[in-house]
């Protein structure tokens, strides 16, 4: 994986892990992590005083947090790969 790729799969980790709405945004990297099986689209629907609101973002898969996880204690170890 490229560091791009890495630098994406991080931002909608930590989106995820802070309980923050899903990653939002659509460029050729986050193309390429769903081709790869690392991200998934989503769409979030929730209603309040305004009506329905839709929010439209990205999740990791199984196979994204693996991928994640795995780099990022690698480099808490200090090994490189």
């Amino acid at each position: 994986m490229t560091k791009a790729q890495i630098n994406c799969l991080e931002k909608v980790f930590a989106a995820e892990i802070e309980n923050r709405l899903p990653f939002q945004g659509e460029n050729k990297i986050l193309r390429e992590l769903e081709k790869m099986g690392a991200v998934e689209r989503m769409e979030k629907k929730l209603f309040d005083r305004f009506g329905l609101i839709t929010i439209k973002g990205w999740n990791l898969t199984h196979a994204g947090r693996f991928t994640y996880c795995g780099w990022a204690t690698r480099q808490l170890l200090g090994e490189k790969r």
